[in-house]
């Protein structure tokens, strides 16, 4: 389907600056914060209704102000990202502030639902919605943390869209920002967050002789293998797409899984993996990572308002021909397993911590990856800007940060456009020959576990 044209005034760029003076000082990053796979940019998107007929008030104007005081909060992401020694990143809190844009385009949301997907990312519009994105790790340094731009569309509705440094924060960390942001914009007389925000990256230090209980796999660069297709992949320019699970979807793979207390994550990634095993074809291994979050199962337990990166990412590895010969449950006993040692482990971030400290933060398994990451819990299609819940909120695309050989796939909730139908939208960056192959492959499983379910 043709991609919908439609004209776009871009308004300037412009800093915006804390609404009050803050610490001038300079934040140290953990070494989590501070992994190379954490370099780039997270982007998300959220589209909103017009307003009640009488109700009018310009979005723009009401989120750029809501915007400047909730930075004397989380003053950091008003900095910059700096070198420091060693090639660790410092986080200098300068005040110089977050670019922000005023657009208008010349469509409406229905327009939008119609053609190219909907509203369903990986967004065909970001470029158009958040101008200023960028992918990988360019700008990582001496740039802004934050960019934010307001759309308005002709229809009355508009388009908020940001991208945040995965440096200063995880996925949860921004949920919890752009929740304090709406509170503002709602409540413009609030003088604090529902949830104040708690930096505290110092309970993450490395210990004084680092001393890692486990391999740590993850971050291991020299695994041999062979066949190292990752030289293929470096080249590649990849490509996204998304796939829809419903709850139906689900229910039948994990009936045809047949393990008690399988979750929608092992079953999906185990999915999504094998899917991507099929692509490979070459008796090459294949990793599988996905973050956990230790928030509150590692020791130390982080203070309630921690926004910094509190993921830790465990790795499998199999020959991508063992996993596809294997049925779907084998994929999610392996899964099971990684995670019961990671989360059973209290101190796994801790070792983890102290194995980069040992062997620098440059790399992450660069191997033939792929890295399922859920964010479903995360309900980004629940911010309230004052103009009622969003038609959809979340991830704009993959995130990509600059890491040979690596597939990404985040989770997140969608309401299908044509039927309302709730479910889960993976969207995946795969090299584009891979793409057929991926969707055919995951439908194939999926139709299987059906027919399954059916015989029972």
């Amino acid at each position: 389907m043709a991609k919908l044209r439609f004209p776009v005034m871009i308004g300037e760029a412009e800093l915006i600056l804390p609404d009050s003076p803050t610490p001038v000082e300079f934040k140290y990053l953990s070494n989590l914060d501070d992994l190379i796979f954490f370099r780039h940019h997270m982007p998300f998107i959220h589209y909103y209704n017009s307003r009640h007929e009488g109700e009018l008030c310009d979005p723009a104007a009401v989120i750029r102000r809501a915007l400047s005081k909730a930075l004397v909060h989380y003053y950091p992401l008003a900095g910059r990202l700096r070198h420091g020694e060693n090639g660790k990143l410092v986080v200098d809190c300068c005040a110089e502030g977050v670019v922000f844009r005023d657009v208008e385009a010349d469509v409406t949301l229905e327009q939008l639902k119609m053609v190219a997907g909907g509203l369903r990312p990986p967004s065909p519009y970001l470029s158009e919605f958040l101008v200023d994105d960028v992918k990988g790790g360019a700008f990582v340094t001496d740039s802004p943390l934050l960019c934010m731009q307001v759309t308005r569309l002709k229809c009355g509705g508009f388009v908020l869209a940001y991208r945040v440094n995965h440096c200063i924060c995880d996925a949860y960390g921004a949920f919890q920002f752009i929740k304090y942001l709406s509170e503002l914009v709602r409540e413009p007389n609030r003088s604090c967050p529902t949830q104040p925000p708690v930096w505290s990256r110092e309970l993450l230090v490395p210990n004084s002789t680092p001393c890692p209980l486990f391999p740590h796999t993850e971050y291991h660069l020299n695994i041999n293998s062979k066949h190292d297709t990752s030289k293929l992949m470096r080249t590649q320019k990849l490509t996204q797409t998304s796939i829809f699970l419903t709850g139906h979807d689900v229910f039948a793979l994990k009936s045809k899984v047949n393990k008690p207390k399988t979750t929608t994550f092992e079953v999906i990634t185990a999915l999504l993996w094998r899917a991507w095993a099929c692509f490979l074809a070459l008796d090459c291994e294949t990793r599988l990572v996905f973050p956990i979050d230790t928030r509150r199962s590692h020791t130390p337990v982080l203070p309630v308002g921690y926004y910094g990166v509190a993921l830790i990412t465990p790795c499998t590895i199999i020959h991508a021909k063992r996993l596809v010969s294997q049925p779907l449950s084998f994929a999610v006993g392996l899964i099971s397993e990684l995670k019961s040692k990671v989360v059973d482990h209290k101190e796994y971030r801790t070792s983890a911590i102290d194995f980069i400290e040992m062997n620098g933060r440059s790399g992450f398994c660069n191997k033939v990856a792929f890295a399922v990451s859920d964010l479903s819990k995360l309900r980004f299609d629940k911010v309230d800007m004052g103009w009622g819940q969003c038609l959809y909120g979340g991830f704009a695309r993959a995130g990509v940060g600059d890491v040979p050989g690596l597939m990404v796939a985040p989770l997140v909730r969608y309401k299908r456009e044509e039927d309302g139908l709730e479910g889960l939208l993976a969207i995946v960056s795969l090299p584009p020959q891979a793409v057929d192959v991926f969707q055919k492959e995951v439908r194939r499983q999926i139709d299987s576990s059906y027919a399954f379910t059916s015989s029972l």
